[in-house]
């Protein structure tokens, strides 16, 4: 019934997306109703093409967006996503954003953050990935640990990293003493992975996919959803000049990055189904994914206050002394109707 998409990657490290997984990301432009499921009308305008920046093109994160393709959610909204290029991290996923010909991004909000401090003009015009599902640690299944309290060391990705603040807040959330955790800065996801095969770390994040496609190779050590429940960990982020420019595409993608996590809780094993052609993973290996981020409640393009909150707190371990400017930082006036807009207050006050 499916057939698995052969991605094409440039020198950039681009992921060129075919047409039908152009229409796909178009369909994460539609809303979240159930209207949203045909396609575009004869005689319709044009979709406008984009391109788009997402963290990791493989994770969870890009889930809604292959499901509103592939569901046909976006022509309703006049957006077409052509093509996705894969970020390695919150930085990398910046800079591809502001190269000058990506419309929107989904990049960690600690980047954003930092980004805006710094006099970068971007905006926060929705939500995304709002748990930290799939930043999970875990043991070698042949290894020693067992527990949690058995890992001493932790490896994270960067310094200033989510990863590297949840060596911090799972820990303290188990009971952990601070000095019973010893952090090794690995320089990756996959550097971590390394050396957590090489013995030189108890415990480290390992990719869901790769889990995926080899379920008995890992144990699982810590899920930190379970232990930070709620984390704003992605935005969808644009351009200052871009949103100024095209006001009516950008709430075209938030909408329909909503209408697909609608389809994906309607029908999770369509997502999954989504999913595991495009990773290349079996069915059932999917949808356990796909299931374990919904419990997490792992994608919303809306706000809520108790993740924005841990995500500051993270950012706090990790050496963030500043202070967010919410109210410069995020425009809530581009969200659907069905979204939670739960900001800081001063900000509430001011929309």
């Amino acid at each position: 019934m499916f057939h698995r998409r052969r991605r094409r990657y440039t020198q950039e490290g681009k992921i060129a997306m075919p047409r039908r997984l152009g229409l796909l990301a178009l369909a994460v432009l539609c809303t979240a109703t159930t209207a949203c499921g045909s396609s575009a009308t004869e005689g319709a305008p044009t979709p406008e093409k984009i391109r788009v920046t997402v963290s990791n093109a493989t994770e969870p994160y890009v889930i809604p967006w292959l499901v509103g393709d592939q569901e046909g959610l976006f022509e309703a909204h006049g957006v077409a996503v052509d093509e996705i290029v894969a970020g390695q991290g919150g930085s990398t996923t910046l800079r591809n954003l502001m190269s000058g010909d990506l419309a929107v991004g989904e990049v960690s909000l600690p980047a954003v953050i930092d980004a805006k401090l710094a006099g970068t003009p971007v905006t926060v015009v929705g939500g995304a990935t709002r748990s930290v599902y799939g930043l999970d640690f875990y043991a070698l299944a042949s290894g020693p640990v067992q527990t949690i309290a058995d890992a001493r060391r932790w490896a994270f990705s960067s310094p200033g990293s989510v990863s590297e603040s949840l060596t911090h807040l799972v820990p303290e959330a188990a009971g952990l003493a601070p000095d019973a955790v010893e952090r090794v800065g690995a320089g990756g996801i996959g550097e971590g992975v390394a050396l957590l095969e090489a013995g030189e770390v108890d415990v480290a994040l390992v990719p869901t996919s790769l889990v995926a496609k080899d379920p008995q190779r890992f144990r699982l050590i810590a899920s930190s959803a379970d232990y930070v429940p709620a984390f704003e960990q992605s935005v969808m982020t644009v351009r200052d000049d871009y949103l100024a420019a095209h006001p009516r595409v950008i709430s075209g993608v938030v909408a329909g990055y909503q209408d697909a996590v609608h389809r994906i809780e309607q029908d999770p094993q369509r997502a999954a189904e989504i999913y595991a052609d495009y990773i290349g993973v079996g069915p059932d290996q999917a949808r356990l994914v796909v299931d374990a981020a919904l419990k997490a409640q792992n994608w919303s393009a809306g706000f809520d206050r108790p993740a924005l909150d841990n995500a500051v707190r993270a950012m706090s371990a990790g050496g963030f002394t500043g202070t967010v400017p919410w109210c410069d930082l995020v425009d809530p006036s581009h969200l659907p109707e069905d979204v939670p807009r739960d900001l800081p207050l001063e900000c509430a006050a001011a929309q």
